[in-house]
């Protein structure tokens, strides 16, 4: 309707913040405006009846979404005659970079005894990472010129003389093309507003703790260009040339006990979450446990009743990371032999997941029901016996043993 009335040549007033349009006369609205509904409803101008149809305030706030083309050439015609496009444009470092260092990194990393997950800030975040890797020089010069104040002082100060509010219409009749005009400036003197506004908190960061903020921008373009890190056993690397990456956690070494009390050491491995999705976890090494179906290299863990999130988010990739990783860990039941595989070297038998007459070998009580053949994975070289130091000493755990 909005856009129709802009392109049209009907003539429309303003009254009390309101825009009101002809009011279409046949015999029976003619009888029904002598009795208005509403006081302000109905208005008559010039002898001519008009009707309140929006409010201007909300047809200023709602303009990006009534006509989003318009707008966004609008705004960027608005910034880019002030030379404050770039500037107000993010960093550039990737948004997932960015969820990945500074909203999932920190639940799983702890810099100190007793502090808790995810209670780190990002400077404290930054400041860990400098301290663990070596930033380029050119790093900081790059910092160093996305951070200059003198230029973006320019700019606040031309976008401070073209600011302040858009001359009011008057009460009177006006053409939609001329109203279509007056929105457009007073959208207009919005962006202006809106991009002053936000260019000031901008310097007044900056200004603040100039250095800090040099140094912490060093570390996200290095970042950004390296494409991987890892830090206490959490990292992340990306994927091919793209700009998604493998978000991962190390396991560590842990053991497993079989259903006649005999121990298997499991050596470490990273378990990982696509931020491409599907938001499953995996497995990046080659290996091999009951909760995979064969021995190979980026195997998702099988899981029973676990729904991935649908979009990327720091929640999902902690979410399916933890699923993972507890899978692998206390999943498997030495008692009910929950897995694709046993530890145990059974006889094999024939089993069937509720396919018909499909027949599948191995245990029939899996994590995840699936139709086909089963590949056969041997535990044996795994197996250890209960003075093996590390048991022993209790430097590696067996998890599995309150598992039902």
């Amino acid at each position: 309707m909005i856009r129709q009335l802009f392109d049209s040549d009907v003539d429309l007033v303003i009254r009390s913040g309101f825009i009101h349009v002809p009011l279409l006369l046949d015999p029976s609205v003619d009888r029904e405006i002598h009795t208005p509904p509403e006081a302000h409803t109905l208005i008559r101008v010039n002898g001519r009846q008009f009707v309140r149809a929006v409010s201007l305030q909300s047809l200023l706030e709602n303009y990006p979404t009534i006509q989003p083309e318009a707008y966004q050439a609008l705004r960027s015609a608005c910034l880019q005659k002030f030379g404050a496009t770039r500037r107000l444009e993010p960093i550039p470092v990737g948004a997932k970079l960015r969820t990945i260092l500074l909203h999932v990194m920190p639940y799983f990393i702890r810099p100190h005894r007793g502090l808790k997950r995810g209670t780190l800030g990002e400077g404290e975040l930054l400041d860990i990472i400098a301290s663990k890797i070596n930033i380029p020089a050119r790093r900081y010069s790059e910092a160093t010129e996305l951070l200059d104040t003198s230029s973006l002082r320019k700019v606040l100060k031309g976008l401070e003389e073209q600011g302040g509010a858009a001359e009011r219409t008057q009460d009177a009749v006006i053409s939609a093309r001329e109203l279509q005009e007056w929105i457009r400036k007073a959208v207009a003197r919005r962006i202006i507003d809106e991009a002053r506004a936000h260019l000031a908190e901008v310097l007044r960061q900056r200004e603040e703790s100039p250095e800090v903020q040099r140094r912490h921008l060093a570390i996200f373009l290095h970042l950004a260009e390296e494409g991987s890190l890892e830090i206490d056993g959490f990292g992340f690397c990306r994927i091919g040339d793209t700009a998604d990456y493998h978000v991962y956690k190390h396991t560590g070494e842990y053991a497993l006990r079989d259903f006649y009390g005999r121990i298997y050491l499991f050596p470490d491995c990273r378990v990982a979450v696509p931020t491409s999705g599907p938001f499953r976890p995996l497995v990046m090494e080659r290996y091999k446990h009951p909760f995979l179906e064969g021995h190979d290299a980026g195997q998702e863990i099988c899981l029973r009743g676990f729904r991935p999130p649908s979009t990327f988010a720091a929640a999902a990739v902690i979410q399916a990371l933890e699923e993972g990783i507890n899978a692998l860990l206390y999943g498997y039941s030495s008692r009910r032999r929950n897995g694709y595989h046993s530890l145990e070297r059974l006889p094999k038998r024939v089993g069937s997941l509720g396919f018909g007459d499909s027949p599948i070998v191995g245990p029939t009580d899996y994590p995840i029901v699936r139709k086909g053949q089963i590949l056969d994975v041997d535990f044996e070289d795994y197996r250890v016996s209960r003075d093996h130091p590390k048991i022993a000493t209790g430097q590696v755990e067996v998890t599995n043993d309150l598992t039902p």
